[in-house]
């Protein structure tokens, strides 16, 4: 049987999870997980992605990130190409360095964000390694409780919790105690799914895309009423529209659409329409 293809469109997060070959500890000390986070600054600065959270086990890594504008197969094969030259320098050797391709797990939107947060902070603990997540250094969870904003996009999710830093940091900490009792079940969802979301979600997604609705039909599906609609389609700017046009713009890429008829629909470029969805 075939590879599942990739679902990527702008905007797309993604639950990433990459291991070793034959689970082979190829992030085994320090250097080697310092090496693999400045791969992951620097295709940052390249690529221009989001990443809400990692945690660099001796064996695999989980990364949560959301693309832009380069799709995540893209960005992967930089991180996992660079890494791998490293590692295979390092130990003088050849070959395969990862277990098979990376999963990518695609995340509905946003509001998943906290549950799997805490989820990949977590691995450590329910690997035994530490007591608590605070206690394991090379994860993200230090940029959350510091406030500090450089390799992690910590603004998403503590902005979700709070307007002020302060008490947005104090929830994160709560939050973060909660204990998700049944991690079994939790690793079925997270990793074993090929998507996290809404069974409508998902069901839009895997259902067959020979006959899509029309641009027309997806924007009167996001209009609360037909005024909303007469609107968007007569160009106009007022601002309380933009999260309908956000959400037709979206679920138009999903079912194959291109920019530039998204945005013939209502009148708008395809520049314009990509600055809407930013």
């Amino acid at each position: 049987m075939g590879r599942r293809p990739r679902i990527e469109y702008y905007g797309a997060i993604y639950h990433i999870i990459q291991r070793g070959k034959d689970r082979e500890a190829i992030f085994a000390d320090k250097g080697d997980k310092i090496y693999l986070l400045e791969i992951v600054s620097e295709s940052k600065e390249i690529y221009d992605f989001k990443l809400f959270a990692y945690v660099i086990m001796d064996n695999h890594y989980h990364f949560l990130i959301q693309t832009l504008n380069i799709p995540i197969s893209k960005i992967m094969h930089r991180i996992n190409t660079n890494y791998a030259k490293y590692y295979n320098k390092k130990m003088n050797r050849t070959g395969p360095v990862f277990e098979d391709r990376y999963k990518g797990i695609l995340v509905q939107d946003e509001s998943y964000l906290l549950t799997l947060v805490r989820y990949i902070h977590n691995n450590p603990v329910k690997a035994k390694i530490c007591r608590n997540m605070e206690e394991y250094p090379w994860s993200s969870d230090i940029f959350y409780r510091m406030n500090v904003e450089k390799i992690v996009d910590i603004g998403s999710l503590l902005d979700s919790l709070s307007p002020n830093r302060i008490k947005a940091i104090e929830s994160y900490k709560l939050l973060m105690e909660e204990e998700d009792k049944d991690y079994a079940l939790l690793e079925d969802k997270y990793e074993k799914s090929p998507i996290i979301g809404s069974e409508a979600f998902i069901r839009s997604l895997e259902e067959p895309k020979e006959k899509p609705i029309s641009l027309d039909e997806i924007l009167r599906g996001v209009c609360p009423d037909e005024l909303e609609f007469n609107l968007i389609k007569a160009g106009s700017r007022k601002r309380y529209l933009t999260k309908y046009k956000k959400e037709y713009i979206l679920k138009s890429k999903r079912l194959g659409y291109t920019y530039e008829e998204i945005g013939d629909n209502i009148g708008l470029t395809a520049r314009a329409i990509k600055n809407i969805i930013k």
